[in-house]
């Protein structure tokens, strides 16, 4: 390790797709097209609830597509990228210049294993359980794919621009991981069992529209 009107481990590279221009670089009026922002809440790095600390937390985007009701559109997918929170990395914005005029009401978020990670995601943090010193935890997942699907509502005008905001909240899925039973080595770590398809079925919530930002 993939979450306005759609108030939508390896090395952890740079969030910015490599396979899409930025507004303006391909001669293209800068600012216009659809824009795509990402936001955690809570906060990551951080204090996603009173037991848990997460320190990191990267997905391997295999594909990232603003799906028009026309249909797929090539213009507003990017690829193969790593989407990371951490010290020294928060996601910036995803921007399709040449995405075309119309309303978009899906996003599509595809993580698959691939060159950039040997997991789907990996996260990272502690968990401290009543008084006791703090565990180190990791949450990796080498399955073949997850997708995710979000509902939208936006439009973009000819000769205009639009902004969607995403967010990420890992908070129901970390809540839900049994860590007692996890807690067996100094590094408490959730890679395979019934508990990882569990937090796999809830991570795919954990993405949605952010109602509280505008996307700029």
């Amino acid at each position: 390790m993939v979450f306005a009107g759609c108030h939508i481990g390896g090395s952890v590279s740079p969030d910015a797709p490599d396979d899409g221009p930025g507004p303006g670089s391909d001669g293209s009026n800068s600012g216009l097209g659809m824009s795509v922002t990402w936001h955690a809440d809570p906060a990551l790095p951080g204090m996603v609830t009173s037991e848990i600390v997460v320190t990191e937390a990267t997905f391997q985007i295999d594909h990232f597509e603003v799906v028009g009701d026309a249909g797929v559109d090539g213009r507003t997918t990017h690829s193969r990228y790593l989407l990371a929170w951490d010290s020294s990395h928060k996601p910036g914005k995803e921007s399709f210049p040449q995405a075309p005029v119309g309303v978009y009401s899906k996003v599509n978020l595809v993580m698959s294993v691939g060159s950039l990670s040997e997991n789907l995601y990996e996260i990272r943090g502690t968990w401290t359980d009543s008084g006791a010193s703090p565990r180190p935890f990791r949450i990796r997942d080498r399955g073949m794919s997850l997708s995710v699907m979000i509902d939208c509502n936006e439009t973009l005008p000819a000769a205009g621009s639009a902004s969607m905001a995403l967010k990420i909240d890992l908070r129901d899925a970390l809540n839900g991981v049994n860590w007692k039973m996890l807690a067996e080595d100094d590094e408490i770590d959730l890679r395979d069992g019934p508990q990882l398809n569990m937090f796999r079925t809830r991570l795919r919530t954990a993405f949605e529209v952010d109602d509280d930002e505008d996307g700029d």
